[in-house]
Order: structure tokens, then sequence, then C-alpha cells
């Protein structure tokens, strides 16, 4: 894309430099979007995509990637068919079915599952990965029949959903990322929930488990 938004990058559009932590896209590729900012009647149309880890907008200027600042100037976003709000400081995707909505800040974790050894077994506990010092060939740290290789150790790694949904009950907004979330909030209805959600094997890391916790909650009133 060739303009420069001139209108609006000085306040709200800076380039983007790639960081050590590589983005998490929700997309598979940038998608042709349309962003509105609150004040501004003009809406840009970009090439965009949403990072889930770092809970960032990026979009295309030519070939050169932009990030987008300022997200809570936001109003709305609309991508790929899907629309997004800000909710409590939050980029949230709008879902609506009849009579209903919730609101998913989608965002992803990296969960350390251990260490990976020479074996391939993978431990909790830190792997110190040995090699024979009998071994002429190959040059080795410390003294003995043993010494430690670290080069040979591998940190195993597992993303995790850790969405934050935003929902009402009786008028009332509420926001969870966890489980105990829920039972903290509705302390009446956690029993009943906590069966529902034992019998179905449901967890909120997944969104349409989620959805599902939300509207089972919702009949309990």
């Amino acid at each position: 894309m060739k303009r420069t938004l001139l209108a609006l990058s000085v306040s709200l559009l800076s380039a983007f430099s790639l960081t050590a932590q590589q983005p998490v896209f929700l997309f598979p590729d940038f998608q042709p979007g349309t962003l509105s900012f609150q004040g501004f009647e003009r809406k840009e149309q970009l090439l965009m995509n949403i990072d889930a880890m770092g809970q960032r907008i990026y979009y295309l200027q030519g070939e050169t990637l932009m990030e987008l600042t300022n997200m809570y100037l936001i109003d709305t976003l609309q991508i790929s068919g899907k629309q997004f709000v800000m909710k409590e400081g939050l980029l949230c995707e709008q879902w609506v079915w009849p009579g209903d909505t919730v609101f998913i800040n989608w965002k992803f974790k990296n969960v350390n599952k251990g260490s990976k050894g020479a074996l391939g077994a993978t431990t909790q506990n830190k792997v110190d990965v040995l090699w024979t010092s009998l071994t002429p060939d190959e040059p080795v740290k410390g003294e003995g029949m043993f010494a430690q290789r670290g080069d040979y150790v591998q940190e195993v790694w597992e993303r995790k959903g850790n969405n934050t949904y935003i929902f009402k009950i009786g008028g009332v907004q509420y926001k969870a990322q966890r489980l105990q979330d829920l039972y903290k909030a509705f302390p009446d209805q956690a029993p009943q929930l906590k069966a529902y959600i034992k019998e179905k094997k449901y967890t909120l890391e997944n969104a349409q488990q989620a959805i599902q916790v939300i509207a089972y909650l919702k009949q309990l009133f």
C-alpha cells in the first residue's frame, strides 16, 4: 500500500522493528481490514494482522512492517469478517449470537514444559547432559570420566491459550481469564459450574469451550 496515512501517523502509527520475541499472528497472513479511531471520521483501509502473543496490531505500508500505537484510541477494527473493539483496555473480538455477546481478548503464552536431554526424554528438572572424556575427538568441560555438555540440552515449550473473556450477567460486566475467576465471582453457582466443567472436561484455554461454559453459567440465573 502506498498511502502514507500522514493524518494519523504522527500520533498513532509508528514503524516496527522485529524483536527477539516473534509475533504469533491470529491470521495466517495479512488481511485487508478497516480501522476507525475515536474522534476521527475517516476510516483507514490497511493490510493488518494481530499479534496474540505481544498484544499488538501490525500493518503493511508498502513493503514496510508497521506497528499501531496508542491502541486505546481504537473505535473498531474489522478484519477478515471479524470485528474487534477495545474493552477495559484490551483489544477484543466481539462474538455475537442471538441474545448474547461475549468479548474475547486473544492471547497466547509459552509454558515451559522442562528440558529435553540427549535421549529425547523431557523432565521438569534441569537436565545435565554428560559426555565421556574417554572420547578423544569430543571437547569436554570438567574432569573425570564424565563432563557436562550443555549444548545438547533443549528447553521444551508449549503454547497455550491465555484469553480473557468479558461478558455481562444481570447487567453487570465480568472479566475472566481462569476458571477460578468464575468460581470467585459466582460462589453460589460454583458447585454446579464445577460439576459441568468436570463432566465436559472443558477449559478456558479453548475459546469454543469457554463460550459454552459462559453460556451454561448464564442458564443458572
